[in-house]
């Protein structure tokens, strides 16, 4: 008997041990594999055509959020070989265009508005901002990264009929957020959308990098993954790993090269939670869907809640969209936390100073323009731009947030903000902060930037320039 039972343990023995060398085996044919298509992958993304300029300044003292969830950041993530590689692998169909325009104009300044939003950008901000934080920031320092949001404005219609039942209310909010676009929109669709035409649709069909977006959750799963690749110990066999996971059938823009199967936002809040150190995933919303309302907004920062979300702040340039959403209290990962700041923004600083002159600015308001009005600018004979703060504005700017008890911060366009005048903004919220609470929301690193200089100056006003021509923003007005 017992020589059976030891003929019997010796088989299982050999077999096991015959299985362990096969496993083993069958881990080097995957690693070789992974090898392998790390070789042949990335050699269509290591050549990317582009020497960045990478100017390094005064730290934002305050960045109260990445704005354009750090489109900025776009020519220091380029310059980075694992995150060109990683967007390359998450967003071919993004990396693709991108090196196309700069095959074709390497001016990092086209390539900027191609990334906002853009989730990998996002996570490589993310990250890099947790490695440059301070025990001693300013309290408002990165409240959050700024979500451009896009609402299926039909979804409105069945939101007002369902606020009666708790139940049919809740299968109408997960849908408007599973539905829901992370995207800017373009010049066109801004203006369609704020003479009533709803442009959910057509910005579904945009591309990515032309101002198109990704659902959220697609988003929030880019968003994730990108932080795990970036943190993994062998990068080609994760990406090995993934590759084998399906990408969605869609041939919508906005959801071209999306995974079939996306993580869900709370592994993804519980992912950011371990690698940032930072309890919750902060954003602030600016709502892009003019039918929406402070009800409907406040619904929606619930639902986020209920993910694993914390909102910020919510922000518009109508006050009328915000009124009482910052009363919404939230309830994150079991914390009951305060409601959104209700941030109103205006396109100059002037435009803020004729706000409150026509009374149109509640004492106690978040207010935000952008601080390209803030500056002046000479240029010498060879062509360089030399900025300088308008020193005058500050001393007026701070009279008014005392009268009007204003919370202030400024943003830019950063595809049109060269390094030396961001430098300068940035000083300002170094020498000021009692005048700027919410900072520089800039939405690029911390300390640097990778604009260079241009023919014409490049403050940071972008297309706004354009309003100031038709007479719709205004510079302010010293001792007005």
């Amino acid at each position: 008997m017992w020589e059976a039972v030891e003929n019997l343990w010796g088989a299982v023995r050999d077999r096991f041990r015959t299985q362990q060398k096969q496993l083993r085996a069958e881990a080097r044919l995957l690693q070789a594999e992974a090898l392998q298509l790390g070789v042949s992958f990335w050699e269509g993304i290591d050549g990317l055509p582009f020497q960045p300029l990478r100017t390094a300044f005064t730290p934002v003292r305050t960045q109260f959020y990445g704005h354009g969830a750090f489109m900025g950041a776009g020519p220091a993530l380029l310059a980075d070989r694992t995150w060109r590689r990683i967007l390359g692998f998450l967003m071919p169909d993004v990396f693709e265009a991108v090196k196309a325009c700069l095959a074709a104009d390497p001016d990092p300044g086209r390539m900027i508005p191609m990334l906002e939003n853009n989730p990998v950008l996002a996570a490589f901000g993310t990250l890099r901002a947790t490695l440059t934080t301070r025990t001693d920031e300013a309290p408002n320092h990165l409240a959050g990264m700024e979500w451009d949001v896009f609402v299926d404005h039909r979804l409105l219609d069945d939101w007002s009929a369902a606020r009666t039942d708790p139940d049919a209310l809740a299968a109408v909010m997960k849908r408007a957020l599973d539905t829901a676009l992370v995207a800017h929109a373009g010049a066109s669709d801004t203006v369609q959308e704020s003479l009533g035409v709803c442009q959910y649709d057509d910005v579904r069909r945009t591309p990515k990098t032309a101002f198109g977006g990704v659902e959220m959750d697609a988003w929030v799963d880019l968003f994730g993954r990108a932080l795990y690749l970036a943190t993994v110990p062998d990068l080609d066999r994760a990406v090995a790993e993934m590759a084998a996971e399906a990408r969605s059938p869609s041939e919508e823009a906005c959801m071209v090269h999306t995974f079939a199967t996306p993580w869900s936002m709370p592994r993804v809040v519980e992912l950011h939670r371990r690698i940032t150190g930072r309890p919750w995933l902060s954003i602030v919303v600016d709502i892009k869907s003019l039918r929406s309302t402070p009800a409907f907004l406040a619904d929606l920062v619930r639902e986020l809640n209920r993910r694993g979300v914390h909102v910020a702040a919510v922000g518009s340039f109508l006050h009328e969209e915000l009124d009482g959403v910052g009363l919404t209290a939230q309830s994150v990962g079991g914390r009951e936390l305060p409601g959104p700041r209700e941030v109103l923004f205006f396109h100059y600083a002037g435009d803020l100073q004729a706000a409150c002159d026509a009374g149109l600015v509640r004492a106690g308001q978040s207010v935000m323009f952008n601080g390209a009005s803030l500056l002046d600018c000479v240029t010498r004979g060879e062509g360089e731009h030399v900025y300088s703060a308008r020193l005058g504005v500050l001393e007026d700017l701070e009279r008014y947030r005392q009268r009007h008890q204003l919370e202030v911060g400024f943003y830019v366009q950063e595809g049109d903000c060269e390094a030396s005048a961001a430098a300068v903004l940035s000083d300002i919220t170094d020498a000021r902060p009692d005048t700027f609470a919410l900072g520089f929301a800039w939405g690029g690193l911390r300390d640097e930037a990778g604009l260079p200089a241009a023919g014409e100056p490049r403050a940071g006003y972008g297309s706004q320039r354009l309003l100031e021509y038709v007479g719709k923003a205004r510079q302010w007005e010293v001792g007005g």
